[in-house]
């Protein structure tokens, strides 16, 4: 093979490709000249660190093997060969595993509320309550097969809201209270709403975890006895909802919207208020948090588009 012909075929490659012989570069395809930042013509003749400054790379392109490693602003893959070294560009393989990652953790923390839901409705079916309200036990357990089954659906598709629809915001909230009214009750939280009447588009299952997601939060880490209100105004296209609680000031309500942050007193899998801001987000919304001074208590607060 000619050395024209070969240049050519090594510059249809993805990867970056640097050969070399006698312990010097010879050349680079256009991959890597891109990668770093150089020419064939000015390469050749260089010894490898002065081409590929990284030492890790140097040693792997003299004496072989493989590496992981960050190179500006790219994560590669780099495996020493025959006279040379190829690199491959990973950083969307390790961008779509670790966004994978938050999907599965996600979806299985969004999984417990119905699962949990369901668990109690069965058990008071099996007390055996009067006919009417086992009818309607009924019809809560089958609500959350059905959530079951559209979390199941974001299996395939990503985690994401879907099933868009314009629909009275209160039609999801007075879900949300069937299913906190047993914990409410147990725990000793009274709920206050003032809440719009106005219509909000958007997924209502997504919408429901939204709201069982505060509600939980406020319930398990306000005080018990406690007060936990819930309001709701119109603003700017959007549906303001502002859940309150009367529990202590938090260290830090940037973080606590972060994958896995638990706050200091919370057992749970630090997955709730990711969720809620992931779904937000998703629809074009708005969530922060912060301690109510004035009134004492935290404040959590979200937004979703008005229809």
């Amino acid at each position: 093979m000619s050395a024209v012909t070969r240049d050519a075929l090594l510059d249809t490659l993805t990867e970056a490709v640097v050969w070399l012989e006698g312990g010097v570069v010879r050349g680079l395809n256009r991959a890597a000249e891109e990668l770093f930042v150089i020419s064939s013509e000015r390469a050749a003749g260089r010894v490898p660190i002065e081409i590929l400054r990284n030492f890790r790379l140097e040693q792997i392109a003299l004496s072989g093997g493989e590496i992981e490693l960050e190179l500006s602003g790219k994560i590669l893959h780099a495996k020493g060969v025959t006279g040379g070294l190829v690199l491959e560009d990973i950083t969307q393989q390790r961008k779509r595993e670790t966004e994978l990652r938050e999907v599965v953790a996600v979806l299985s923390h969004e999984f417990r509320t119905p699962v949990a839901a369901i668990k109690s409705l069965l058990e008071a079916i099996a007390l055996e309550p009067p006919q009417e309200q086992r009818g309607r036990f009924v019809d809560l357990s089958l609500q959350e097969v059905e959530r079951l089954v559209r979390l199941v659906e974001d299996l395939t598709v990503g985690f994401r809201p879907q099933a868009e629809r314009t629909f009275p915001m209160l039609e999801a909230f007075e879900r949300v209270q069937r299913l906190t009214l047993e914990e409410f009750e147990r725990r000793g939280v009274t709920l206050e709403t003032q809440l719009t009447s106005a219509m909000v588009r958007c997924d209502p299952d997504k919408l429901v975890q939204v709201f069982l997601n505060l509600l939980e939060n406020s319930a398990r880490h306000g005080p018990n006895p406690g007060l936990v209100r819930v309001t709701a105004m119109l603003e700017n296209g959007f549906v303001r909802v502002i859940v309150q609680d009367q529990g202590g000031a938090l260290e830090d309500y940037e973080r606590i919207f972060e994958a896995h942050r638990r706050g200091p007193q919370s057992r749970g899998s630090g997955m709730g208020l990711y969720v809620v801001r992931s779904i937000v987000t998703a629809w074009g919304g708005r969530v922060n948090g912060h301690h109510h001074s004035a009134q004492g208590g935290n404040e959590f607060s979200f937004t979703v588009p008005a229809a």
